[in-house]
């Protein structure tokens, strides 16, 4: 395992409170997907309902992609 990928298992189990490397990983896959959404399970994520409701409070407007 090169040292930066330990590094970033390091930071993560620090983050998530896991001890075990595995732990931390399914801790943080889990968040990943509810916040990302775009699966089966979790259609729409939390980023783009949060994003959606600032924009209907005229809180924010999410800059264009400019992959667009």
């Amino acid at each position: 395992m090169t040292d930066d990928r330990e590094r970033r298992l390091e930071n993560l189990q620090e983050a998530t409170g896991e001890n075990a490397k595995s732990k931390a990983l399914d801790v943080a896959a889990r968040y990943y997907v509810r916040m990302a959404g775009g699966t089966t399970a979790v259609r729409t994520g939390h980023v783009a309902e949060l994003l959606k409701l600032a924009e209907e409070q005229g809180v924010s407007r999410p800059k264009k992609s400019l992959k667009s």
